[in-house]
């Protein structure tokens, strides 16, 4: 959990001083306001990114709920989910689970590679310090696609349905045709 929460860790660990610059004069108030705008824009996207990858967890894991219910309920005789989300990709709950954290690395580490944040972490803000933040950043969503792509989620969920479903055409025509993780939208 410290490894996936790493870059959250990080931004709250900076003291207050560090999300509040404090200019000498007039002219470095116009220079730092024209830096400050490009890392906002970093910020952003790992926003788009958390957002996108939530809502498409959230969407597949709903639809996987809903496909659940209704074969309860007899309302369908399938015998694995390939609509929705799931036509476009066998794991797309993964896929979404690994782009929010992805989201929250983005974000992080433009927070942490502007200068008051590299100052309050002792950093001196050239390229050493910005790339070991923004290592440790990536570190979160790798290590959980590592463990979704190797070891917990997509290995068992493959080997679960390999067994049951293995011997059949249309499972086999599915899994060759969809992809294991990035969905296919065209």
């Amino acid at each position: 959990m410290s490894l996936c929460t790493l870059p959250v860790v990080l931004v709250n660990a900076l003291p207050r001083a560090a999300f509040v610059p404090s200019p000498a004069s007039a002219a470095a108030a116009a220079a730092t306001t024209a830096l400050a705008a490009a890392p906002y824009a970093v910020e952003l996207l790992g926003l788009a990114l958390f957002v996108a990858g939530l809502g498409l967890e959230v969407a597949a894991d709903r639809q996987k709920s809903r496909w659940v219910a209704d074969k309860k309920a007899k309302r369908h005789s399938e015998e694995f989910l390939t609509t929705g989300l799931w036509s476009r990709s066998r794991h797309p709950n993964y896929f979404g689970e690994i782009t929010l954290w992805t989201g929250i690395a983005v974000a992080a580490a433009g927070v942490l590679n502007r200068a008051p944040a590299q100052a309050a972490l002792g950093l001196g803000g050239g390229v050493a310090g910005r790339a070991l933040v923004t290592t440790l950043c990536a570190a979160s969503p790798a290590f959980v696609a590592f463990l979704l792509l190797k070891v917990s989620g997509v290995p068992l969920s493959e080997k679960k349905y390999d067994r049951k479903y293995g011997d059949r055409e249309e499972y086999k025509r599915w899994k060759r045709e969809t992809p294991v993780l990035v969905p296919k939208f065209f």
